[in-house]
C-alpha cells in the first residue's frame, strides 16, 4: 500500500504535467504571433516583390588557429526570370568555426 501511494502521485502529477504541456502547444497564435504564408502572388503584390531571406559568406579569417566564416543573412528580390534583381543586407550575422 505503501508504494501505490507515490506511484498515483507521481501519475497524477506524470498527466498533469502532460495536459500542461499538450495546452500550451494547442493554443492558437495570438495577436502578437508571426504568421508565415506561402508565397502565393495575389492580385495586388507581384510575386517578385516579395524578398527571400538568405545567407552570404562576407568574410573568411583565422583566428586562434580556427578558420571562421563570416555569413550576412540578405534579403533577396528575384525578377520573373528568377535572376537576382537586388539584394538588401539585413542586421544578422552568423559564425562558424572550423579546428585546422
Amino acid at each position: 500500500m505503501r508504494t501505490l501511494i507515490p506511484l498515483g502521485l507521481f501519475i497524477v502529477l506524470f498527466l498533469g504535467v502532460i495536459q500542461l504541456t499538450l495546452n500550451e502547444v494547442m493554443k492558437f497564435p495570438s495577436e502578437d504571433a508571426v504568421t508565415v504564408s506561402s508565397l502565393k502572388a495575389d492580385g495586388d503584390r507581384p510575386l517578385q516583390d516579395i524578398p527571400t531571406l538568405e545567407m552570404f559568406l562576407v568574410s573568411q579569417d583565422e583566428v586562434d588557429g580556427e578558420i571562421v566564416e563570416t555569413y550576412r543573412e540578405y534579403e533577396v528580390y528575384y525578377d520573373k526570370n528568377g535572376e537576382i534583381e537586388k539584394k538588401e543586407p539585413t542586421s544578422h550575422y552568423e559564425y562558424i568555426r572550423y579546428k585546422q
